[in-house]
């Protein structure tokens, strides 16, 4: 908890990191919602179908409206699937910047070097990314396979309730696999900045020993993130319940509303990879083991072994930990 606190108070710290993220999400957004907002004033022929459906989704309207204005609103809807894309690209992109930031404690934000981190280390956060999404999709395969088996042996003696809650049981189970996996890989995202480890195969593995080592200090934590961004949206799902959107000062309200809960998701994606900084800070060290080193002829009985034949002992720890030149560190900054 006290790693938890730290980062926490680093982030409400960190205004102008938030505040950067954020703007180039809305600026993403509004690519896609006016376009959209023109096209269905356009396309709603002063009807008041659309209007109607403010206060709760209406298949029927929605349905004859597609049908009438398909071909108008598919373009749009392939340029938010594409900026989608592009939002997880940018969510992999910012996260040597964010890891940058929460190494330099006492430092002030630079725009410049936050974006020379960010393409510093995107390529290998890549790699990583590709990595994750392989055990994820091994993990979905693996529990379906399982549910699907576990459902066709147990149909004959299962109403179709219980059918529906052995699946459910087994969704359980995919659920917790995809935030472990997504866990080690934000522990793995540390270890890549902090070790200089390029490989996204050996930094997720180092990063599964370090976390299945310890579990409460890591995926405990964060799957207490997990339910402090749960329950923000569950704040969300409320206001939308008690303000129903019939005019326009109650959709600007709740346009507000949407606004500050993506404001506190960057804000809480921020705070996950800097609990999981200083959880890294925390965790012991593996002590380095010496080697023995052959020798091509053995020393007679009696004969004194010189110096130079002992191998010596070299500090991994302070090799593990050298920043990467090309990024700038603390103490360049400061001089």
């Amino acid at each position: 908890m006290n790693a938890l606190t730290q980062a926490l108070r680093q982030t409400l710290a960190s205004r102008r990191l938030i505040w950067l993220i954020y703007g180039i999400t809305l600026a993403l957004g509004l690519l896609a919602a006016l376009p959209m907002y023109n096209t269905l004033k356009a396309e709603d022929q002063n009807s008041l179908g659309p209007l109607n459906m403010l206060g709760g989704f209406d298949y029927t309207v929605f349905s004859d409206f597609m049908h009438r204005s398909g071909r108008a609103i598919s373009p749009l809807m392939s340029v938010g699937r594409w900026l989608g894309v592009l939002y997880v690209f940018l969510s992999i992109f910012f996260t040597g910047g964010i890891l940058l930031h929460f190494n330099q404690l006492g430092i002030r934000f630079s725009a410049g070097t936050f974006w020379q981190a960010c393409s510093h280390y995107v390529r290998r956060y890549l790699g990583l990314f590709g990595v994750t999404f392989l055990f994820i999709c091994v993990g979905a395969g693996v529990w379906l396979i399982a549910g699907v088996l576990a459902g066709i042996v147990l149909s004959d003696t299962l109403t179709e309730r219980g059918v529906f809650f052995v699946g459910l049981v087994f969704f359980l189970f995919f659920v917790l696999t995809a935030t472990l996996i997504l866990c080690i890989g934000d522990y793995a995202k540390v270890l890549m900045f902090r070790e200089d480890v390029r490989n996204g195969f050996r930094a997720f593995g180092r990063a599964g020993r370090l976390v299945f080592r310890n579990l409460g200090r890591t995926y405990g934590l964060y799957w207490l993130l997990i339910l402090i961004g749960t329950g923000f949206f569950a704040l969300y799902l409320l206001a939308d319940s008690l303000i129903t959107m019939r005019n326009w000062p109650t959709i600007l309200i709740m346009l507000v509303i949407q606004q500050v809960l993506i404001f506190a998701r960057v804000g809480l994606k921020v705070w996950a990879l800097g609990t999981a900084v200083h959880v890294y800070e925390t965790l012991p060290r593996p002590t380095p083991q010496l080697r023995p080193v052959p020798f091509s002829a053995s020393p007679s009985a009696g004969e004194p072994v010189s110096e130079a034949a002992i191998p010596a002992a070299t500090d991994t720890s302070e090799k593990l930990d050298e920043p990467d030149s090309s990024v700038p560190t603390r103490d360049h900054e400061r001089n």
